[in-house]
């Protein structure tokens, strides 16, 4: 696409450098039947190697014709964001149940991490994210909100365990002395 076609926000979130183009290269010599010497890439949010298992299983499915429409409404249907919420107190058991109405479906990871950043932080303001992560994360964050991701080390840890609190807490500490607001967590 031509950068004189885009708008300024547009040429500013133009894929750059050779990172992109690496996945670009990866993507297109991926392993496969009729790939067997192709590359297995554990760098994308999908996992390729269950195409066939997944497909298969989702041919089986009998569902309502309404489930392919907005149905409930832009947010996700009734039945899949309460059952979330169950999953979600019965799995985490918080302090305050989760209700329904209080969970959002969208296509995809970096759908969901837009709509918070867009909804919560303003533009410098910073969103925690434990590391390891997915590199595409930080764009996810600032494409649209112009925040920022702030990564916090594990140094060793389990990402999801408790003892990611304090690693989470120094890190909020260091960056409120610095001036950044921190406006979110995100747990991937």
């Amino acid at each position: 696409m031509s950068e004189q076609t885009l708008s300024k926000r547009g040429q500013q979130n133009l894929p750059a450098g050779t990172s992109f183009e690496k996945l670009i290269q990866v993507l297109t010599y991926s392993y496969g039947d009729n790939n067997p010497d192709g590359i297995v890439s554990l760098g994308v949010a999908e996992n390729g190697l269950m195409h066939e298992e997944l497909a298969s299983f989702f041919n089986k499915l009998d569902f309502e014709p309404n489930l392919l429409t907005y149905g409930d409404g832009p947010f996700g249907s009734r039945a899949l964001r309460s059952a979330l919420s169950s999953y979600f107190n019965d799995y985490f058991k918080p302090v305050q149940k989760a209700l329904p109405e209080q969970f959002l479906v969208a296509g995809g990871a970096t759908s969901i991490i837009d709509l918070v950043a867009v909804g919560v932080a303003d533009e410098d303001d910073g969103i925690l994210i434990g590391r390891p992560l997915y590199t595409s994360f930080a764009k996810d964050i600032s494409a649209r909100a112009g925040a920022k991701m702030v990564p916090v080390s594990a140094e060793g840890k389990d990402p999801m365990s408790e003892e990611m609190v304090e690693q989470y807490e120094k890190e909020l500490q260091k960056q409120e002395k610095e001036g950044t607001k921190i406006r979110a967590i995100i747990l991937s």
